[in-house]
């Protein structure tokens, strides 16, 4: 089998270059993030996640993760990201964000987040709220998102080809 290597490497600790300032407009930061790295193969893949909870009128919380994984083989990642939107409801298309990405809305939650793949880079923020968020809020999360990991992505890589 032929692997096609990736230009990211597997990002580790993530919540080192994450505040979720994006997100400061939108909802409170509540407690410090909590974040581990993953990869039950990492010869295939591995990452980093990172959790953020917030607050919002009142009560009402709002966890918002952030998880990116490097691909060993860069052909997987491209073939493994065609097959998330099934599994993630009608997805929609963003552009401007890594070769591919869209934004979803959970069928059965009112979970909302963003999946983008840059080369062999997956990432995703997810923003799982207690109760559904407006409109404004939907609108305001998905814009965070996206600015988010326009910031993370270029910290995780790509690596640099030795002279």
């Amino acid at each position: 089998m032929t692997v096609k290597p990736g230009d990211y490497p597997p990002p580790r600790y993530i919540c080192q270059h994450l505040d979720f300032k994006e997100f400061a407009d939108l909802f409170q930061l509540q407690g410090a993030r909590d974040g581990y790295n993953t990869g039950l193969e990492p010869e295939v893949v591995s990452g980093s996640m990172c959790k953020q909870s917030m607050s919002r009128s009142g009560t009402d919380l709002v966890k918002v993760t952030v998880q990116c994984s490097a691909w060993r083989d860069a052909d997987k990642a491209i073939d493994g990201f065609a097959g998330l939107a099934a599994f993630y409801g009608p997805p929609e298309t963003v552009t401007g964000l890594g070769d591919q990405a869209f934004r979803y809305r959970a069928p059965k939650s009112p979970t909302i987040g963003l999946k983008v793949r840059a080369g062999n880079l997956g990432c995703e923020v997810e923003a799982e709220p207690t109760a559904p968020l407006t409109d404004a809020e939907t609108d305001g999360s998905f814009n965070a998102m996206a600015q988010l990991l326009q910031a993370l992505i270029p910290k995780l890589g790509p690596l640099k080809a030795l002279p």
